[in-house]
């Protein structure tokens, strides 16, 4: 029986082992392939660096903290001033308000603190019980604009109006010095259960696995696993195109022509009215679900949203804003890939992640609508094969 599973492990390595090879190897894409993973293994080391620093600093912070608290009656021997009254208090409303960068914050000498700025509606109580919280608080004066939804309100931008989407969401983030520690703990565990034959073993490897999926994904497993949480990546991307805003905008309506630009979008079909039909090259496979338009203002704004059971959800919007004598094109963009947080990151490494693609396709999408000249690339294979129905 052990032999058996030996030879089965084994097959299993050399078959992964040479679609690897396959993938990498590939005699027209290959070397951009090969490219691609090199500078993600590079951008992987630069990020990992920049966490190992951030959470030594976090760490060094949270033990002034812990012993300032163990000293007794400090605060009471030194008051805080109004700039550290406000400082805490803007540390701790950016834990539970999304768009905090809106909101403004004055501290009065007898501990009152104002509050102003827009916000959803949605946040008001997140924010005022962590308003509350801060030692040195003695009151609150309300001088907030409180938006029901984002609307056109530029400060609050990249917000989902849904009930619940960041809060809890944000309360569940782990600061980067227990992050680093529970992926040291996680692997050592992992590593541990690997060297074991025993369901006990396998039951250490899973419990480590977990521990440093969490550590890494900075979210609760049922988000990673997508099995609670609606939507796990958030992209915002800003661009000016030399082209009025209804040559934008009329473009953006037919969806049809997105093949044309997008070098992964394989096909996309209208199946009603404001309604369409995408079928996407993933990192495993073609991905096709059914998209809906939920808003459309003219030369102004198009908003997004996938249809229930959509194998990727996804939901967004795109304002179109005059520029001078050109477009700027806004784009917000929040979804949930097929495998959750697992599944973003290896698209991720092979360069297949939605960011990527729309940096390339946004790019793709200016040089046209610039110059009137597809882009030769892999992309523009499409343009050749169907002829272009936008004008």
């Amino acid at each position: 029986m052990r032999n058996h599973v030996s030879r089965v492990t084994s097959a299993i390595r050399g078959f992964s082992l040479g679609v690897l090879a396959m993938y990498l190897f590939d005699p027209d894409v290959g070397r951009r392939r090969r490219a691609l993973v090199v500078d993600q293994f590079a951008s992987t080391r630069n990020r990992l660096t920049h966490f190992a620093d951030s959470a030594y600093r976090d760490a060094v912070n949270r033990s002034y903290g812990v012993a300032a608290r163990l000293r007794p009656g400090t605060e009471r021997r030194q008051p805080m001033t109004t700039h550290q009254v406000e400082e805490r208090v803007r540390a701790r409303i950016g834990r539970v308000v999304r768009n905090s960068h809106a909101l403004r914050v004055q501290a009065r000498d007898d501990g009152t603190v104002v509050l102003s700025g827009p916000v959803l509606a949605s946040e008001v109580n997140r924010l005022m019980s962590a308003v509350w919280s801060v030692g040195g608080v003695a009151g609150i004066e309300d001088r907030l604009q409180v938006h029901e939804q984002a609307g056109n309100v530029s400060a609050l931008q990249g917000t989902l109006a849904h009930e619940g989407h960041r809060g809890a969401g944000m309360n569940e983030k782990w600061p980067p010095s227990l992050r680093l520690a529970a992926g040291v703990v996680g692997g050592a565990l992992a590593l541990a259960g690997l060297s074991r034959n025993r369901p006990l073993g396998m039951v250490q490897t899973l419990l480590g696995g977990a521990l440093v999926t969490r550590a890494l994904a900075n979210r609760k497993l049922g988000e990673v696993t997508r099995q609670s949480g609606r939507h796990g990546v958030h992209i915002d991307k800003e661009m000016f195109i030399a082209a009025p805003p209804e040559r934008v905008f009329d473009f953006w309506q037919h969806q049809e022509n997105f093949p044309q630009f997008m070098r992964n979008v394989e096909e996309v079909r209208p199946t009603g009215e404001d309604c369409w039909h995408w079928k996407v090259a993933g990192p495993f496979g073609p991905v096709e679900w059914d998209a809906r338009i939920t808003e459309r203002e003219l030369n102004r704004r198009l908003a997004w949203h996938t249809v229930q059971g959509a194998p990727v959800e996804s939901e967004g919007h795109v304002d179109f804003e005059p520029a001078g004598e050109g477009t700027r094109l806004r784009v917000s963009m929040d979804y949930a890939p097929a495998a959750g947080a697992i599944g973003h990151a290896a698209a991720r490494l092979l360069g297949r992640d939605a960011k990527t693609e729309m940096d390339e396709d946004l790019m793709r999408v200016k040089s046209f609508l610039e110059t009137g000249v597809p882009a030769r690339d892999s992309a523009a294979r499409r343009t050749a094969e169907h002829p272009q129905r936008f004008h």
